[in-house]
């Protein structure tokens, strides 16, 4: 048995097929912009022309309501108010869950990654936007956190969600971009102003990650700044639900170097004594969200030999 696994994120949308033992067989990434339904189906199409499939799993960086319904995607505004799992349905006849991404990629920590050795954890995925998930074996529950949208500043910058201050504008990939370009604008040097001949605007995170790693003062600073505004939301929810561990996960956690780790350096600075909470990188990075949203399916069981 097969399975399609979707995970629309806030720049980039991931489709993979996933085995009964977990593995994926075959994966697609391409930019999440504009109305990436018609990528998205052509994908699944692909894919249904080639395997035989038991059914259709998707994690997506918004919040979702019980029926499947995309409530609001402040990172992809074409799904907000959308009736996904509907959609999907009408179109594949076979089962669909529709869940948020990061309680996918929760649920895939859960039996797959190091949760599968904790008895609480949260993760935290780290992307365009921020989103997070909570899961506790021990009084097996497990639910969606919107730690992106905590207030870290009240009186703060406004956010997409129509809140101020949330940890997501100061903390996120596009948060770190803006900071930097914010910077530059103000007249601030860097040498990452030489690529895209001088158009400073198309820089990426990812872009500012390997300039900072080069030596270079202003990104450097800014992803710094960036990290510990993350600890300081990573210290709330140690001090909120002293969880046995944080898992960090996306595409922005791999920025290990500076970023990574002043979040972590920070959040133990203002984590309460005597929570003890390990930190670190989750193992899933880049199927993990594929993999629970598949695993949300009833029909999905997953057989692992380890």
């Amino acid at each position: 048995m097969a399975y399609i696994g979707v995970d629309i994120g806030g720049t980039y949308t991931k489709i993979g097929v996933v085995t009964e033992q977990g593995e994926v067989v075959r994966l697609c990434k391409f930019p999440t912009y504009g109305e990436p339904l018609e990528f998205i189906f052509e994908e699944i199409d692909d894919i249904l022309n080639a395997f035989t499939i038991d059914g259709i799993g998707v994690g997506i960086a918004g919040l979702v309501d019980e029926e499947g319904n995309v409530v609001k995607a402040s990172n992809i505004p074409f799904f907000n108010d959308f009736p996904l799992k509907k959609i999907l349905a009408e179109r594949y006849k076979m089962e669909i869950s529709v869940q948020n991404d990061a309680s996918a990629a929760t649920l895939a920590e859960a039996i797959m990654g190091d949760g599968r050795i904790s008895s609480n954890f949260i993760l935290i995925t780290l992307g365009t936007g921020i989103g997070s998930g909570y899961w506790s074996r021990e009084q097996d529950i497990r639910f969606p956190m919107e730690a992106g949208h905590m207030t870290i500043n009240y009186q703060g910058k406004s956010c997409s969600c129509g809140n101020t201050g949330c940890l997501e504008v100061y903390a996120s990939a596009r948060a770190i971009k803006d900071n930097l370009i914010e910077k530059i604008e103000k007249g601030e040097q860097s040498s990452i102003k030489m690529l895209y001949e001088g158009n400073f605007y198309k820089v990426t995170a990812e872009d500012i990650y390997k300039t900072a790693l080069e030596g270079d003062p202003l990104c450097r600073s800014v992803l710094k700044e960036a990290g510990k505004a993350l600890g300081a939301g990573v210290a709330n929810l140690i001090n909120i639900f002293a969880p046995e561990r944080i898992i960090f996960t996306g595409g922005l956690s791999k920025a290990v170097n500076i970023y990574i780790e002043t979040a972590i350096s920070e959040a133990q600075k203002r984590a309460m004594k005597g929570l003890k909470t390990e930190m670190f990188i989750s193992s899933l990075i880049d199927k993990g969200g594929i993999i629970g949203a598949v695993a949300a399916l009833s029909n999905f069981n997953l057989s692992l030999t380890a």
